[in-house]
């Protein structure tokens, strides 16, 4: 029972004659599997003389069914890992524990969980910061028909997502201000302001150089342009195999850098497609090799898809977010994809009520 009127500091409360119930419903997790349990708490209500109104102790709220934090992560983990929809998760906790929730509660269980994951969120970007490689990517979603922008940052171990309006780079501006490390993206003009070291991911370059090459398959000259890199970046690739991204092993590959733009870059072309990867490896002469000077610098952008991949896949299923949730979505899609990174399970975490992974 409360011991002090609520509304008058100092007044006592008396004890009333009046009971008041909660009842928690939660799920319980052992080795044998998941067992439903339904608790339920009394106590009485205390008596204010001052404002004649009765007080529910503080653990109760009268008449109030609550679901326990094992039961809200169950739903948490059903809806976010496993992708399933609100109208399913209702069904199967009605076919498997008796339980009739609504879609609006599973709603307000989510929004409980990023609330209370706060924290957890703030501790990732911390970690991020102070890799000494951030990985960047965006991807378009669908807001009650409105196009936005998703941006994930990563290390390749703590994922933290971004929502803007736009595809302007601000927010990527704003979460790296003061990084001293290096920023490993694509070539999205966007990210060339950005003002750290930064690493160009080669998987993108060879990837729009086959494309290319695909649909002009007797451009000679264009050919011969792409034989050229190709015997520069597989010798390096191949290192990278045998002994890792190790700077005492890659820095012997500079001398071949520049003779590789000494006799490709910088010589006359007429081939349309040989010009333009021509004017990208000089605008990006200082960004495609970082990885060849610092120890374990990636030199492709893989972590930053893989990070975004889960997305893409609920983007095909959904089609399209909800505006008022889609933020806290995000903050749990970031939780969850940090403990698949690390090899933890999403569901372990929630149940743990940790807030650090």
């Amino acid at each position: 029972m409360r011991t002090e009127c609520p509304e008058h500091k100092g007044e006592p409360l008396e004890e009333s004659d009046k009971v008041t119930e909660c009842t928690i419903i939660d799920l319980t997790f052992i080795e044998s599997g998941i067992k439903k349990t339904v608790t339920k708490y009394t106590g009485k209500k205390g008596f204010c003389r001052k404002c004649h109104r009765r007080y529910n102790p503080l653990e109760l709220k009268s008449n109030y069914l609550v679901y326990g934090h094992g039961f809200q992560a169950w739903v948490v983990y059903h809806r976010l890992f496993l992708r399933l929809p609100y109208k399913v998760i209702t069904q199967t906790l009605m076919d498997q524990f008796g339980e009739k929730i609504s879609e609006g509660t599973i709603i307000n269980f989510l929004r409980y969980f990023s609330t209370y994951y706060s924290e957890t969120e703030r501790l990732l970007t911390q970690k991020i910061l102070k890799s000494p490689f951030v990985h960047v990517d965006e991807t378009k979603i669908n807001i009650q028909g409105v196009e936005q922008y998703v941006w994930v940052f990563t290390d390749g171990r703590h994922v933290v997502f971004k929502l803007t309006s736009t595809r302007e780079a601000e927010v990527v501006h704003q979460f790296l201000s003061g990084y001293d490390g290096t920023l490993i993206s694509d070539f999205y003009p966007g990210y060339d302001s950005v003002k750290c070291k930064q690493q160009k991911c080669w998987v993108h370059l060879i990837r729009d150089i086959n494309d290319d090459l695909w649909k002009s398959p007797f451009d000679s000259e264009f050919k011969d342009f792409v034989l050229e890199m190709r015997n520069l970046i597989v010798p390096i690739l191949q290192t990278v195999e045998e002994y890792g991204l190790k700077r005492e092993y890659l820095n012997n590959f500079n001398a071949n850098v520049n003779q590789f733009y000494k006799e490709t870059i910088n010589k006359s072309y007429r081939s349309d497609l040989a010009i333009k990867y021509q004017k990208r490896f000089v605008r990006y002469q200082h960004s495609l090799f970082t990885f060849l000077e610092q120890d374990g610098i990636p030199w492709n952008n893989n972590a930053g898809e893989r990070a975004l991949r889960h997305l893409a896949v609920q983007r095909k299923i959904s089609g399209s977010f909800f505006e008022s949730f889609t933020p806290q979505y995000l903050l749990l899609l970031g939780i969850m994809q940090t403990c698949r990174f690390q090899g933890q399970s999403l569901l372990k975490f929630l149940l743990s009520k940790e807030v650090e992974i």
